[in-house]
Order: structure tokens, then C-alpha cells, then sequence
């Protein structure tokens, strides 16, 4: 609607109405962008084509192993102070990081469960002794056959991490009194609290408060993979494994830790081109 200013020669002013939800309780945002972030789910759209052939993949150089952290996750460090009862694994700089041995014990316990799950129906689609003999896990004669054949693995550590350690280092070293590496810590993670509850009382229990540090759900984790003198065959058992690995850390059954595991060459996801070909021809 357009009304007519009251003075000649100047010029009109537009008015617009106002949206019939704006301002109301309880009404929804006008559209996605208007959400709180944390209730969208985590953005994929910059994520290229997954890879469809195999011909494009160069087993020889590895691939980037990415897990995006979907809902919060605790990797303890085994640390505690006056603060915090229960610490995360974070570097020199405060930035988080995801510790390979820990990483490689979840591969590994996840593998195991493909090929249990697998031992009826497609009983050669993850053999257990070459699953082993690829961690070096026990003695079998393929452990003997592939003993220089080893998964190669390093602490995983937030994308762009490099980047951000030097931001980060600029602003410890110029501001010492307002950076320091919890407080960069504190960026990426929250405190979360829990207490135990007497049956009798129906109240807290004494001495039962504490706490624990977790990483914030949308952080995502990177690094290099490889298997030295690796196959076709140890990619797609990896694969299998990564793909049936969903959770880490603790309190894995009360939602935390929820993860998604994926292998990439040149920005593109391979894990589907691996998995899809192994259950194809039920085997690796």
C-alpha cells in the first residue's frame, strides 16, 4: 500500500505489511535459513559426486578418512581437574583431535562385527583371519603371508586444522591473557552434568554431581589413510568396517557419539564404489 506524502515535492513513502506469523508465540520460522542452527542437519551440499569407478582410484596413495561428528561425543583423555571430572583429547592449541589408536581399535572391533554379522550369508565376504592378519591381530597363515601389509593411521585432526592452529597460535601469542588453549577448547565443546538419584529419597545423591567435556555435534575430523602393500581386497574390508562404524566414544547408547565414516580421493566419497562392489559379489 502507497500513501502520499503530505508535502509536494517529496517524494512518496512505501509501506509494507507486516507478515500475518511475524511477532506471534509459537509461531514457526518463515524458512530453513530462520532455524536454529543446531536443529538443521549437517550441510552435505558442498560435497562432490561420489566416485563411480574404480579405474579413478589410486589404492598406492591411500585416502582421506573424514568422520563428521552428528551428535555430541566424549573421547576421554583420562584427565580431570578442579573444573572438569572428565577431559577430551585436544593439542597443543586447544583444538580437538581424534587419537588414531583409539581409532584403529574401532575400526578394528567394527570389522569383527561385520564379518559375525556376515558368517551365515556371505561367509567370504569379511574373513575374521584376514581381517586380523591386516591389524596384525593373532597368528594364521595369512598373517604370515601379509606380514608387511599394515594399516598406516594418524591422529585425526578437525578440517582445516591447520589453518586454525596458526590463527590460534597469533592469538595466544599477541593476547596470552585472553587466549589460551581451554579457551580455544571451550569453542568446540561444552560441559555437560549428571547426577545419580537416591531411590529412597527421590532426591540427588551426595558427592554425586559431576561433569564431563564433549565435543559439539557438526565438527568433522580428517586424515590420511593408507595400507602399506594394501589390495583391493584390504580397501573394501576397510570400507565395510568404516561404513558399519557409527558410534565413538562414551555413553554410546544414551545418543552420544553418533558418527558418519567415510574415505575420500580428490574431495570425492569412495566408501560406496568399495561397498557396493564387495556385496555384490559377496566377498572381498
Amino acid at each position: 500500500m502507497k500513501k502520499k506524502a503530505k508535502h509536494p515535492g517529496k517524494t512518496p513513502i512505501t509501506y509494507k505489511k507486516k507478515p500475518k506469523n511475524e511477532g506471534r508465540m509459537g509461531s514457526g520460522p518463515a524458512n530453513a535459513k530462520d532455524a536454529p542452527v543446531a536443529q538443521l542437519p549437517p550441510d552435505r551440499t558442498h560435497r562432490k559426486s561420489p566416485l563411480r569407478d574404480f579405474k579413478t582410484l589410486r589404492l598406492e596413495e591411500g585416502f582421506r578418512l573424514v568422520i563428521e561428528v552428528l551428535t555430541p561425543m566424549h573421547l576421554g583423555s583420562g584427565q580431570a581437574d578442579v573444573n572438569v571430572d572428565a577431559e577430551i583429547v585436544y593439542d597443543a592449541y586447544g583444538l580437538p583431535i581424534f587419537p588414531a589408536k583409539r581409532l584403529k581399535g574401532l575400526l578394528y572391533e567394527s570389522g569383527l562385527e561385520v564379518a559375525e554379522m556376515a558368517e551365515r550369508a556371505f561367509p567370504e565376504l569379511l574373513q575374521k583371519a584376514a581381517w586380523d592378519a591386516l591389524f596384525h591381530h593373532g597368528e594364521s597363515q595369512e598373517a604370515d603371508a601379509a606380514a608387511e601389509t599394515q594399516i598406516i593411521l594418524r591422529d585425526l585432526a578437525l578440517q582445516d586444522a591447520d589453518a586454525m592452529e596458526q590463527d590460534w597460535a597469533y592469538l595466544e601469542r599477541q593476547y596470552p591473557s585472553l587466549f589460551q588453549p581451554r579457551d580455544v577448547l571451550a569453542s568446540y565443546t561444552s560441559l555437560r552434568y549428571q547426577t545419580s538419584i537416591d531411590p529412597e529419597t527421590g532426591i540427588a545423591a551426595d558427592t554425586s554431581l559431576h561433569n564431563m567435556r564433549v565435543l559439539e555435534a557438526g565438527c568433522t575430523f580428517a586424515g590420511a589413510i593408507a595400507i602399506e602393500h594394501g589390495t583391493m581386497r584390504d580397501w573394501k574390508m576397510v570400507a565395510l568396517a568404516l561404513r558399519n562404524l557409527s558410534h565413538a566414544g562414551l555413553k554410546r547408547t544414551r545418543g552420544f557419539g553418533r558418527i558418519d565414516c567415510r574415505l575420500e580421493q580428490d574431495d570425492r566419497d569412495a566408501t560406496a564404489l568399495l561397498v557396493e562392489a564387495a556385496l555384490k559379489k559377496g566377498t572381498c
